[in-house]
């Protein structure tokens, strides 16, 4: 008996180790540690007379100016509430020139080894909330939550994902709040473990988010530990979209839906394409329907870089789950500045096709909440 278990032991460890090996390699080591950093030094600032010119393609660092807007930065911090978790964030928030009263706003969330501004830059979005007096909020994960800024959708408990979850929702209710926005069109969009964080921030708090984007998440329900997490991103489901959601939604007669917005690459290394099908699958019974109420897949901008596969549910103008393939993109945000990391030029314009499908979504008003 102890040699089998001697065995047994052995071979477990060897796979996790497999795994760990696998996650560095995918640029994702964030997921199997969660050890608080040291606090870095900073380097002296440079001259302009001394600094280095930057290289064509290399990453543009923030700079107000290129904005024509205002940047507030704001912290929030959960309500202390007997057997709730506390949670502190940084958040930001983009005031674009002349913003009225009852503005549309969307909530954006980073990816792991991302920083808000990072996400800021590569997406774009402010060029659109300029056009479209659209107010943005940006949640950061602080480095202490977790070493390289991972929010923890692969622990959906008390003092992790959902604490997180409803944190990002508090910073939504303020931040809508504060700048007199349209309580009825809150969104929120996310990159990698920040779409699968906003996921979980909208289908536990529909009463405050009026629809979702999801740009290369993974799956929800899957996952129980950052092992978990790695055969989520690299398999997609393991459960039928009713035992994943179930736990997250309960009741979902109740539920009042939640319109969704996917994109997936379709050569991403990091989550895989798989993730994306069964996205739609587990939103669209979410929202109570079937995914194979989907109508045929529609070929957008072939024969060009933009072009993309997009699958609705159901078919036709009453499209609530929309996934959008793009074939040659990797792990990145579609159609973004490519010069900054998990942004890539290619590929259709995310930000737009995002706020295309959101903009004319409305939260019905409901007196019930979490």
């Amino acid at each position: 008996m102890r040699s089998k278990l001697s065995t047994l032991f052995f071979s477990t460890a060897r796979k996790v180790a497999r795994l760990q090996r696998t996650a560095w390699r995918l640029g994702m080591p964030g997921l199997f540690d969660e050890r608080a950093p040291q606090r870095a030094r900073r380097p002296p600032a440079k001259s302009p007379a001394t600094r280095k010119p930057a290289a064509a393609d290399a990453a543009p660092e923030f700079d107000a100016a290129d904005f024509a807007g205002v940047w507030k930065s704001r912290v929030y911090r959960t309500p202390a509430v007997p057997g709730a978790w506390p949670v502190r964030l940084s958040y930001f928030v983009y005031v674009p020139p002349k913003l009225r009263k009852g503005c549309p706003m969307l909530v954006m969330l980073h990816g792991c080894e991302q920083s808000a501004m990072d996400f800021a830059v590569g997406t774009r979005m402010h060029r659109l909330a300029d056009r479209e007096g659209l107010l943005l909020v940006y949640p950061q994960q602080s480095l202490r939550g977790q070493r390289h800024r991972c929010w923890h959708w692969y622990q959906p408990d008390a003092a992790h994902g959902y604490a997180e979850a409803d944190a990002i929702a508090g910073i939504a209710s303020a931040a809508a709040l504060d700048y007199r926005a349209d309580p009825t069109r809150v969104y929120i969009a996310g990159l990698s473990a920040g779409a699968s964080m906003a996921a979980l921030a909208a289908l536990r708090h529909p009463h405050i988010f009026a629809a979702l984007a999801m740009h290369s998440g993974a799956v929800l329900g899957s996952a129980r530990s950052a092992a978990d997490g790695l055969r989520t991103m690299r398999h997609g489901a393991s459960l039928p979209p009713d035992a994943a959601l179930a736990p997250l939604l309960g009741d979902r007669a109740g539920f009042p839906g939640m319109p969704a917005i996917i994109l997936q690459g379709g050569r991403d290394a990091v989550v895989d394409r798989r993730n994306g099908v069964h996205l739609l699958a587990q939103l669209a019974w979410a929202n109570g329907l079937d995914a194979d109420a989907a109508g045929p897949q529609q070929e957008e901008g072939e024969g060009t870089v933009r072009h993309y596969r997009r699958t609705d549910v159901p078919a036709g103008r009453g499209t609530v789950v929309s996934l959008c393939e793009v074939p040659e993109l990797g792990h990145a945000w579609s159609g973004g500045d490519g010069r900054v990391r998990f942004h890539a030029r290619q590929g259709p314009d995310a930000s737009r096709l995002i706020w295309r499908f959101l903009k004319t979504r409305r939260r019905v008003a409901q007196a019930e909440t979490r």
